[in-house]
């Protein structure tokens, strides 16, 4: 293998299997590998390589010591302490009108007819393309956080309660359901628990701290941030 690639030989003789890598590794000398896992998804092929790395190995750089509070979410996907931003890319909703004609197109088609399956394989790889840009920004954007911070302090979020249905029951219906359906999708669109899982575990590499928050007892959203009084509020 080079630096930057190399080659898989899988069995051995007339049958082996020859398959071309790219990619590189950060861990330097020392590295064993410990296992190949190798999936296909929407007609392509991957290979992810399991590393044995020495501990020391797997310390993350870090350029600053700074200490920040970040509260995520969805008109901005980070805002800081300092009142910085980083902006929301927004992946599906750039997506959503192509989303929305290809879905109208398969309906239209007889279920596993040949347009059906054509359509369908589409529609895959355009939801393959909006994880890829998440997952390749949060990736980036949480790596820049640690490298930059010795503390990290934001709000335990769960995606999951946020993005609850607004749908109700049929004795008691909910309100503004075609809004909060709306709301759920930039949520889940932004990727927040993601966001924190990667935070944790590259903090963890670095020695970064990051402080997550019990939203239930601070109540950030009544609390006034100059005299923490609690001001009910009708959201």
């Amino acid at each position: 293998t080079g630096k930057r690639g190399g080659t898989l030989r899988i069995g051995s003789g007339k049958g082996a299997l020859m398959l071309r890598a790219r990619g590189q590794h950060r861990f330097g000398e020392g590295v064993k590998t410990n296992d190949l896992t190798i999936t296909r998804k929407n007609g392509k092929w991957f290979a992810s390589i399991t590393l044995r790395v020495p501990e020391e190995a797997c310390a993350r750089p870090r350029k600053d010591t700074q200490q920040r509070g970040v509260d995520f979410g969805v008109n901005d996907w980070a805002t800081f302490d300092d009142g910085q931003t980083i902006t929301n890319p927004r992946w599906v909703k750039r997506e959503l009108p192509k989303l929305a004609h290809l879905q109208r197109q398969r309906a239209k088609k007889r279920k596993g007819s040949a347009r059906y399956t054509r359509l369908s394989q589409q529609l895959a790889r355009l939801h393959e393309r909006i994880g890829n840009a998440r997952r390749d920004f949060l990736h980036k954007t949480t790596s820049s956080l640690v490298g930059q911070c010795s503390l990290i302090a934001t709000e335990e979020l769960q995606p999951k309660n946020m993005s609850r249905s607004a749908r109700g029951t049929q004795e008691a219906p909910g309100r503004r359901v075609k809004q909060k359906a709306g709301l759920n999708r930039e949520i889940l669109s932004v990727g927040l628990g993601m966001a924190h899982q990667m935070l944790g575990y590259k903090a963890e590499e670095a020695g970064t701290r990051v402080h997550l928050a019990n939203t239930r007892q601070l109540k950030p959203s009544q609390r006034c941030a100059k005299c923490w009084a609690i001001v009910p509020k009708k959201l």
